[in-house]
C-alpha cells in the first residue's frame, strides 16, 4: 500500500511539473507574439520588449520551481534518509533565490517603463527593487544564523 502511494504522490508530482513548464513555455510564447503585434501595428518596440523581458521573467522563474520539484521530489528517492538540516536549508535557499531575483528583475522592467512613460511612476519600481534587497538581506540573515560551525560539532 506505501509504495503504491508514494508512486501516485511521485506522479502527482510529474503532471504538477509538466504543467508548470508548459504553463512557462506558452507565457513565454504568448509574450513573444504580443511582441511581434506590437512591432508590426504600432512600430514601438521598446514596450513589447519591456513587456515580454517581464513576462520571461515570470516564466523562468516558473520553470525553475517546476525544475525544484523534480530535483527534490522525483529524483531523490523518497526512501532514503530523512534529509539533513543543510538540505532543508539549500532547498529553502534555492526557492529563495529564485523569488529575490524575479522580484527584483520585474523591478528593473517597471523601472524602465516608469521611464518610457511617466516618470511619477518610479516610486512603485523604487519600492518594488527595495523589496527584493530587503530580501536579499534577509536571505544573508537566515543563511548566517542556520549556518552550522564545523568547529562546534568536533569531538
Amino acid at each position: 500500500m506505501k509504495t503504491i502511494f508514494e508512486k501516485l504522490i511521485a506522479i502527482s508530482f510529474i503532471i504538477t511539473a509538466c504543467l508548470l513548464f508548459l504553463s512557462a513555455w506558452s507565457l513565454m510564447a504568448w509574450s513573444i507574439w504580443k511582441s511581434l503585434i506590437a512591432l508590426i501595428y504600432s512600430g514601438s518596440i521598446s514596450e513589447g520588449l519591456l513587456n515580454m523581458i517581464s513576462v520571461v521573467v515570470i516564466a523562468m522563474a516558473v520553470i525553475e520551481v517546476g525544475r525544484y520539484i523534480i530535483e527534490e521530489e522525483i529524483y531523490l528517492s523518497r526512501t532514503q534518509d530523512p534529509l539533513s538540516q543543510k538540505e532543508i536549508t539549500g532547498g529553502v535557499v534555492k526557492i529563495f533565490v529564485i523569488i529575490i531575483i524575479s522580484v527584483g528583475l520585474e523591478g528593473l522592467v517597471y523601472l524602465f517603463k516608469a521611464g518610457l512613460k511617466n516618470i511619477s511612476l518610479l516610486p512603485y519600481p523604487a519600492i518594488i527593487i527595495f523589496a527584493s534587497v530587503l530580501a536579499l538581506v534577509g536571505l544573508g540573515i537566515y543563511q548566517k544564523l542556520t549556518k552550522t560551525d564545523p568547529r562546534s560539532t568536533a569531538p
